[in-house]
């Protein structure tokens, strides 16, 4: 596959909200590898399909100063720069504050350590909707190397390969590009997610879905309009609505095995009910519930790598 070679270059200053950390913003270590984005030497590189234009985007941080220089293969208008400036602001939530989040419970007894592991960090998401829950897609049930090659084999046949700043990226196919075969897709070894792939593509060609629109609406009109998509389920929702929409104050249902583990973790119970859980985040962290009880998990997570709890191995292994 040849690349796209994006000569043309316009470096921008970004404002940003402080506390502000631009590793813990921009780098995400549980990311795969899938050719979508590079994080080097404190510089971040990314591919984006913005108004119909690939774009090559480097974001670097010095002094104090957060940097993007975007590449292209045409000269950018004011306007078109301006749209995407508000673009990357929503995606990075450079423009949200957090300093209460990070102020008030810096010494809380659940959320201190990560609190202060991340401490600058804010709510992103590089991906768009679609991309996102194609990327999801690969995820499912696969290890690691199985969701790389999935993803490699796709973008090789429906992407595009965009070089910038001596760097190679791919680039995703917009939905509207996508017009193969179930037939056509597992060749490419991605088995029954061939299936889901043409059912999300077509659900987003059918409504036109205007993911801009859809930030506009309130939790319940988002919510309702997330479910309609092909295999978003409840929980699915949950992580939509906190790591594409920055809702931090969504949560509506906890998976069992979560369930048990802030049973046990903040209750030392067996098992509590849903209702029991939220309710004691709401009244405990505001607006902020839904977004802590995903920290909860990924701090039980961390410590547990590094002093293992016995009660989370058995809970794991049950189910």
């Amino acid at each position: 596959m040849k690349s796209i070679n994006l000569l043309n270059k316009t470096e921008i200053e970004l404002n940003y909200k402080i506390p502000f950390s631009f590793e813990k913003t921009f780098y995400n270590p549980s990311h795969f590898n899938s050719g979508l984005e590079l994080y080097d030497n404190g510089i971040y590189y990314m591919s984006l399909n913005f108004k119909n234009t690939r774009l090559g985007l480097k974001f670097s941080y010095k002094n104090k100063k957060l940097f993007l220089n975007i590449f292209s293969n045409i000269i950018l208008s004011d306007l078109f720069i301006n749209e995407l400036i508000e673009e990357i602001n929503y995606r990075f939530t450079l423009n949200i504050d957090y300093s209460y989040f990070f102020d008030n419970y810096k010494n809380d007894s659940y959320l201190k350590d990560i609190v202060n592991r991340n401490y600058g960090k804010h709510i992103s998401s590089m991906y768009s909707l679609y991309e996102n829950l194609i990327i999801s897609t690969f995820l499912q049930n696969a290890t690691i190397k199985r969701t790389v090659d999935m993803t490699f084999n796709m973008l090789s046949n429906y992407g595009k390969k965009i070089k910038f700043d001596n760097k190679v990226l791919f680039s995703l196919w917009e939905y509207k590009e996508l017009n193969v075969s179930d037939e056509e897709l597992r060749k490419l070894k991605v088995g029954y997610r061939s299936k889901n792939i043409l059912r999300i593509t077509k659900h987003f060609i059918d409504n036109n879905v205007n993911e801009i629109a859809l930030r506009k609406l309130s939790n319940s009109e988002l919510e309702k309009e997330l479910l309609k998509i092909y295999g978003v389920g409840k929980q699915t929702v949950f992580y939509l609505m906190l790591s594409q929409f920055h809702r931090t104050n969504f949560l509506k249902h906890i998976p069992l095995w979560e369930r048990k583990i802030i049973s046990k973790y903040i209750f030392n119970k067996e098992l509590c009910s849903e209702i029991e859980i939220i309710d004691w985040l709401k009244e405990n962290y505001g607006d902020w519930y839904g977004f802590v009880l995903s920290l909860i998990i990924e701090d039980i997570f961390y410590k547990h790598k590094q002093t293992p709890f016995p009660w989370l191995k058995k809970i794991l292994r049950d189910d």
